[in-house]
């Protein structure tokens, strides 16, 4: 009899050691709460994809930036969304987070949209200039004078299709200086030279590209060409870029 007590207390003992890791095991899932803001501010993000990254299973944050997701402690989280850069976070108890998130590549991202714009802009023009009749910008090609002498002659001496020849050239630089935009931004070059203020804008007038060498490069050429750029600027001691002359209007009389 005191042997089978003797027992049943080792078994007793046996569990009462087992019982606390499978115990704390199961509270180790469920949801997770959290908020999202920018680094720095108290500004809450909204539509930040939140990944686990271990399940594949996401969220977006709310417009005030709260989200909840199903972990496990030791997953990890992810947090994207444009002109952010990307973070990640290991999950190390089920309480409430905070994820800070700091502005990255956003000003690239704005030339982006502004390009967009400004295409979407200039096409929207010159489809204005078709519906006047120009079907060939203003410049119709030589079989259409055989084909239609008329709109051809019309095209070529009117004075709407003068003015949508005029427009059209002046798209084509406009769409020309947005690309050397997009490849020479501020953004780029404050992340490879530290240059800001009057510095970095001196700096884009006396290196800004023309677009018949920028619209070739690649990343590595662009960052190339910065780089060897604002070693020669600094040499030169930082010069300032000369300034337009001061157009002074005459009082109407």
């Amino acid at each position: 009899m005191e042997m089978h007590r003797s027992r049943l207390a080792k078994i007793m003992l046996i569990i009462s050691v087992w019982l606390p890791p499978v115990w704390l095991y199961a509270q180790e899932s469920g949801t997770i709460r959290g908020i999202v803001v920018e680094a720095g501010t108290s500004n809450r993000l909204g539509s930040v994809t939140i990944t686990n990254k271990k399940t594949g299973q996401s969220t977006v944050s709310s417009g005030v930036g709260t989200f909840e997701l199903n972990v496990s402690v030791g997953d990890t989280l992810t947090a994207n969304i444009m002109g952010y850069t990307p973070i990640s976070t290991e999950v190390k108890t089920l309480s409430d987070i905070l994820i800070d998130m700091r502005p990255g590549s956003i000003m690239l991202d704005q030339v982006d949209v502004n390009r967009m714009s400004k295409e979407a802009e200039l096409n929207d023009a010159m489809r204005g200039y078709r519906k006047q009749g120009v079907y060939y910008n203003g410049k119709p090609p030589a079989l259409a004078y055989v084909f239609n002498p008329i709109t051809s002659l019309y095209e070529l001496l009117g004075r709407t299709p003068r003015n949508a020849r005029r427009f059209g050239n002046y798209m084509e630089k406009e769409l020309e200086e947005t690309e050397v935009d997009k490849k020479f931004s501020r953004g780029k070059i404050q992340e490879l030279t530290g240059l800001d203020g009057d510095d970095l804008t001196n700096f884009m007038i006396w290196y800004r590209p023309s677009y018949e060498k920028a619209q070739y490069w690649a990343d590595y050429d662009i960052t190339a060409y910065i780089v060897q750029s604002f070693k020669q600027f600094d040499r030169d001691g930082r010069p300032v870029a000369p300034k337009l002359p001061k157009l002074e209007a005459n009082p109407a009389q």
